[in-house]
C-alpha cells in the first residue's frame, strides 16, 4: 500500500475509456478535477515512479507526492492506494482517504515514560506527598551500606 497526496480540487475516480465503436475499452485510475474535468492518470505515473524509486521514502511528482511507507504525521488527507501489478492495471482494492496522523506506526518511545516516578503522576494531598517523600528517603538510606547494616539491599 502506498499513500498519495491529494492535489487540491481533485478527487479519485475510475475513468472508463470508450473506443470508436462505443464499447468500454478499459478503466484507469485517475485524479479528476470536478470543475474543469482535467484528468491526471495515476497508473502510468505510479508505474514509472515505482520502477525508479531506489531507496527513497517518498517520490515527488509534479501534481502529487507518493509516500511509499507512511505519510507524514500531519492532519492532511492522503489516498491509501494499493497498486495492482505495480500500476500496470487498475487497483482491485477501493482506495480510502485517510488522515496522516491516523496511519502512523506505533512508536513506543512516544507512549512510554521510562524513569518517571509513579508518585509524580498521581494527584496526592500535601500530607500524603510528605509521607511518600519520607518513605523514599528512608528506603534510600537503608540501601546505603554504612558499616554493618542488617537491612538487605
Amino acid at each position: 500500500m502506498i499513500y498519495l497526496s491529494i492535489p487540491p480540487g481533485k478527487v479519485f475516480k475510475k475513468v472508463v475509456e470508450i473506443d470508436e465503436h462505443g464499447c468500454p475499452k478499459e478503466a484507469k485510475d485517475c485524479f479528476v478535477d470536478l470543475e474543469d474535468g482535467s484528468i491526471i492518470e495515476l497508473q502510468d505515473l505510479i508505474k514509472s515512479a515505482l520502477q525508479n524509486m531506489g531507496r527513497k521514502s517518498h517520490i515527488t511528482l509534479e501534481a502529487f507526492t507518493i509516500y511509499l511507507k507512511t505519510p507524514p504525521n500531519t492532519e492532511d488527507y492522503f489516498l491509501a492506494y494499493t497498486p495492482n501489478h505495480n500500476g500496470k492495471y487498475p487497483t482491485e482494492v477501493e482506495p480510502e482517504v485517510v488522515m496522516g496522523k491516523n496511519v502512523q506506526k506505533y512508536n513506543p518511545g512516544a507512549h512510554t515514560k521510562y524513569g518517571s516516578f509513579w508518585h509524580s503522576e498521581l494527584y496526592l494531598k500535601a500530607e500524603k506527598k510528605l509521607q511518600v517523600a519520607e518513605k523514599m528517603l528512608e528506603q534510600k538510606e537503608n540501601r546505603q551500606h554504612v558499616g554493618d547494616s542488617p537491612n538487605p539491599t
